[in-house]
């Protein structure tokens, strides 16, 4: 394919840092701008990794080093619908992939979901990591009962960080404000409640297993629902299953005693409705049966204690500058969306997989743009130009991949003991010191 090929990536998280990536691999001479609305780049590395798995987020190396090509460029504080539109965009670039991510929890539809103490995991998570945007989302831990519902990696992670001790935290990036509330939170239970059983739970085995190394509380399992064994005929899968179960049983044996606080991993139970007058008090759940493969509701129902419930079901697309959504996703084929507009990650196939899933999803959808575009002898677009000229015609102030290094040179030096860093919630805050560091 001929070069000159300008596109613009809007939302930088690993999507479309792997798009970018493979997009100046296989098509030389291209220009590429790497949108965000955040003056951050690097997306759910950033705000959705928990703090405490410092080596998961190492994967932003990789991402550095896209960045060090002079033919791409971070755009930051620049957000799509507030600042700029998909059409202004499509005016601008030859190709627009859009990499936004699904930005809404799912929602239980049940009673009571809108008392106070009642969070979705996108907010709790975003709070404890310190994304901007929620920086105030959680006023307070004053709480004794909590429940995650779920039964994946993120209702672990919230779980552990909400139980971890300040020594246990010390080289994490857990942001100051969270915790300050997570370590002086009287919480005592907090139960993980899966609709199915443990043999259908989304854990990983490395996660599971984390929960034995908690300093301060204690994972417990009731033996009675754990199966003896799992076969499924697909081996790989078998494996994780059944070393998860081994680790469900070993928790079955722990008895809380002293101090300790209590981590229950609770199946077979779905939730009902949300009981309390203005602020959550407890949740009414249903216990199930598997029948066809599907959980379904015995009539029988039980009722526990909560102060704060936080629900870990997934995510699901919004409504986006005109798009139309099938299935919490922005409707596409393979990738494309219109012509030259194209979807990558989970906004394209819904919230699954890791951060690794991306790089072959993102790799997909650039051959996929290659294909569509190898007629293009020339571009008359302005690209990254164009964008320059709209910026300023709008008195946006951007942040470049220089400005941010300056901010995560100054999260990394004013961090406390051995902290990888201490961040900046507020935007306004980052682009201060970018404004005096440019001055």
């Amino acid at each position: 394919m001929a070069g000159g090929l300008k596109a613009a990536i809007v939302g930088s998280g690993p999507a479309g840092m792997y798009t970018a990536g493979a997009l100046n691999s296989k098509c030389p001479g291209c220009q590429i701008d790497i949108l965000d609305k955040l003056a951050t780049p690097y997306g759910l590395v950033r705000a959705g990794v928990a703090p405490d798995h410092q080596t998961t987020k190492n994967v932003s190396r990789a991402y550095d080093k896209i960045m060090e090509n002079d033919n791409v460029r971070f755009v930051g504080n620049l957000g799509l619908g507030d600042d700029i539109s998909i059409a202004m965009l499509r005016e601008i670039y030859d190709v627009v992939v859009l990499a936004v991510g699904t930005p809404k929890d799912r929602t239980l539809g049940i009673p009571g979901e809108d008392l106070e103490g009642v969070f979705g995991a996108q907010t709790f998570v975003y709070w404890y990591n310190g994304h901007p945007e929620f920086r105030d989302a959680v006023p307070h831990l004053d709480i004794t009962n909590a429940i995650v519902i779920g039964n994946g990696n993120v209702a672990l992670d919230v779980a552990r960080v909400m139980l971890r001790t300040p020594k246990e935290m010390a080289q994490s990036d857990l942001a100051e404000h969270a915790g300050e509330h997570i370590f002086s939170s009287p919480v005592r239970t907090i139960r993980i409640v899966g609709r199915r059983g443990p043999e259908h739970a989304q854990f990983s085995s490395k996660e599971l297993s984390e929960l034995k190394q908690m300093d301060g509380a204690i994972p417990y399992c009731d033996a009675s629902v754990i199966p003896e064994h799992f076969n499924s005929g697909d081996k790989k899968t078998d494996k994780v299953v059944n070393t998860n179960l081994d680790l469900l049983r070993e928790y079955s044996q722990n008895v809380p005693s002293g101090n300790a606080r209590k981590l229950s991993l609770d199946f077979y139970l779905s939730p009902v409705a949300i009981l309390g007058d203005d602020k959550i008090e407890a949740v009414r759940l249903e216990k199930n049966v598997i029948k066809d493969g599907k959980a379904v509701g015995t009539g029988e129902f039980v009722e526990y204690p909560c102060d704060l419930l936080v629900t870990c079901i997934g995510y699901e697309m919004t409504m986006l500058d005109g798009l139309t959504i099938e299935h919490g996703k922005i409707k596409n084929t393979e990738g494309r969306v219109d012509d030259g507009l194209y979807v990558v990650g989970w906004a394209k196939r819904g919230p699954s997989g890791t951060i690794g899933t991306n790089r072959l999803d993102s790799q997909a959808v650039v051959d996929r743009i290659l294909k569509d575009r190898c007629d293009d002898t020339s571009s008359s677009k302005p690209g990254p130009k164009g964008l320059d000229d709209y910026v300023r015609e709008n008195n946006i102030q951007t942040v470049s991949f220089e400005d941010w290094q300056k901010i995560d040179m100054a999260e990394k030096e004013s961090a406390a003991g051995p902290s990888p860093r201490r961040k900046f919630v507020r935007k306004r805050d980052m682009l201060s010191l970018i404004r005096e560091s440019n001055a």
